[in-house]
């Protein structure tokens, strides 16, 4: 979420309500603010302890010294390990068709499982290329000269 405030903040823009506070504590949809307080966690009470495990795991990558908390941990866990591979397969995809098939609010179109968006969005860019904000196409450029 860092570097999306620092990206909002650079090019002038807010951040959605109730997502960040300042280091007053106080609610703020200015990213550079945001910056200097803290960004709230999605999901309430459950969300925050996700995030919490998250960020506990991501010392064992060495983000405990770094003082904007940031690190990369990737894990790979073999199901075929704990469970027959086949029954893996048809239980996560039998979960993911009971979560496309729950009622929706007015106005959503879809359930979308994650990286769904970021799959189509590749495909998309990979058809019609990718646009760049006009400060990162210049910095680029002045790099390569």
């Amino acid at each position: 979420m860092f570097t999306d405030l620092m990206f909002r903040e650079r090019r002038g823009e807010l951040l959605p309500e109730g997502v960040a506070i300042d280091a007053q504590g106080d609610p703020t949809r200015d990213p550079s603010l945001a910056r200097r307080g803290a960004v709230l966690s999605f999901g309430g009470h459950k969300g925050f302890a996700l995030g919490l495990a998250m960020t506990a795991l991501g010392v064992l990558a060495g983000s405990g010294e770094d003082a904007e908390g940031a690190g990369y941990l990737i894990m790979a866990i073999r199901p075929d390990l704990l469970v027959p591979l086949d029954d893996y397969r048809r239980e996560v995809s039998a979960m993911i068709e009971r979560l496309r098939s729950t009622p929706r609010q007015s106005g959503v179109e879809e359930i979308r499982i994650p990286s769904e968006r970021a799959l189509r969005e590749r495909a998309r860019r990979l058809r019609d290329g990718i646009d760049l904000d006009r400060a990162i196409y210049d910095a680029l450029r002045s790099m390569a000269m």
